[in-house]
C-alpha cells in the first residue's frame, strides 16, 4: 500500500460513511470526481474491488469492509501520534485517552487523576464517560489507552490490573419497609419498582441474572445515565435502586435515604485497569497506569 495516502483512506471512509461519492465530496469539500478518482487509484493498488456502486448509492464490498477496519485504525493512530506532537511543541509530553465507568467516576479515580496532573503536569489526560461492555471494546479497538471500569463485563483479549474494590447498597426511601434493615438481598427489592442504570451498563446482565436466580420478575420505572439519579429518583418516590455504598455519606441525608449494603456475592465487585499491552503503552500511559496501582493499593480495597 505504498501508493495509497492518508487523503485517500479518509476519502475511502467518508464516502462508506455517506453512502454516496456526491455526499462524500461535499462534506470533504473536493469534487465528486477526485473522490472516484481516488478510490479507483486504491482498487488498481490493491488489486480488488473496495465498492459496490448503483443508482441507489455504493456499499462495500468483503475487501472494502476489511479495508474500512484498518483504514479506521491507521487514522485513529495517526490522529494520536499528530496531537501528541503537537503537546511536544507546546511542551507537554504526553497526552493518554481514558475511558472510565460511572461507577469509576463517581468514585474514587477523579482524585486519583487529579493527584496524577499534580505531579506530572507536562501529561494531559482525555477522560471520557462509556459504559462497561464499550470501555473494554474501545480499549480493544485501540480506541483509548486505558480503561477503568467494574468485572460486570467481558475483558477478554486485554490486560487488567486490579483497581479497586467496592460495595453495592440498597438505596431506599427514608420510610421504606426495608429501611432499617442491616443487610439486605437483592431478590428482597424485586417486589418494589426499580430504577437501573442503562440497559447497557455492565451490572443490568447481573441484575438480569439475579432475578432469575431468585425466580421471580422485576419491574424497571426508570433506567437513567447515573447513579446521583438514581438516587434523586428514590429519593422522589419512583422506587428502589442499587448504588455503590460510597454515595452514602453524600447523598443519604440531603436527600432523606438509607443505603442497605446488599448480601448477594457479587454485591462487592472489583474494578480493573484494562489495557491492549502495557509493554506497547506510550510512556506517559504507563506512569498513569502505574499510578492508578499504587494508589489503589495504598488506599486498599
Amino acid at each position: 500500500m505504498r501508493d495509497i495516502d492518508p487523503v485517500s483512506i479518509r476519502l475511502f471512509l467518508a464516502t462508506l460513511e455517506e453512502g454516496s461519492i456526491a455526499r462524500a465530496a461535499a462534506r470533504e469539500a473536493i469534487v465528486p470526481s477526485a473522490v472516484s478518482k481516488r478510490i479507483s487509484e486504491m482498487e488498481a493498488e490493491l488489486k480488488v474491488p473496495l465498492l459496490d456502486r448503483s443508482v441507489k448509492g455504493v456499499h462495500p464490498t468483503p475487501a472494502g469492509q476489511a479495508l474500512a477496519h484498518h483504514a479506521r485504525n491507521l487514522l485513529q493512530g495517526m490522529d494520536r501520534m499528530q496531537r501528541e506532537m503537537a503537546g511536544y511543541v507546546e511542551g507537554v509530553r504526553g497526552l493518554i485517552k481514558v475511558l472510565a465507568s460511572v461507577t469509576s467516576l463517581s468514585g474514587e479515580l477523579p482524585a486519583d487523576i487529579m493527584r496524577f496532573r499534580t505531579e506530572r503536569p507536562q501529561i494531559e489526560i482525555d477522560v471520557e464517560e462509556r459504559t462497561t461492555p464499550a470501555i473494554y471494546r474501545g480499549v480493544r479497538d485501540g480506541l483509548a489507552d486505558v480503561g477503568i471500569a467494574s468485572e460486570f463485563a467481558s475483558h477478554e483479549g486485554l490486560q487488567v490490573f486490579p483497581y479497586r474494590r467496592y460495595a453495592l447498597a440498597a438505596v431506599l426511601p427514608a420510610g421504606h419497609a426495608l429501611a432499617e434493615a442491616a443487610q439486605l438481598a437483592y431478590a428482597q427489592l424485586l417486589a418494589d419498582d426499580l430504577v437501573e442504570l442503562s440497559r447497557d451498563s455492565g451490572i443490568s446482565q447481573v441484575f438480569d441474572d439475579a432475578a432469575r436466580a431468585a425466580r421471580t420478575s422485576r419491574t424497571v420505572r426508570a433506567r437513567v445515565s447515573s447513579f446521583e439519579t438514581i438516587c434523586t429518583l428514590v429519593a422522589r418516590g419512583m422506587g428502589v435502586g442499587v448504588v455503590p455504598l460510597y454515595l452514602k455519606a453524600a447523598k443519604e441525608k440531603s436527600l432523606g435515604l438509607r443505603f442497605v449494603p446488599l448480601a448477594d456475592d457479587w454485591a462487592q465487585p472489583r474494578s480493573f485497569i484494562a489495557v491492549r499491552d502495557y509493554d506497547t503503552l506510550p510512556v506517559a500511559a504507563q506512569a498513569f497506569v502505574a499510578h492508578l496501582r499504587e494508589s489503589a493499593a495504598g488506599g486498599g480495597d
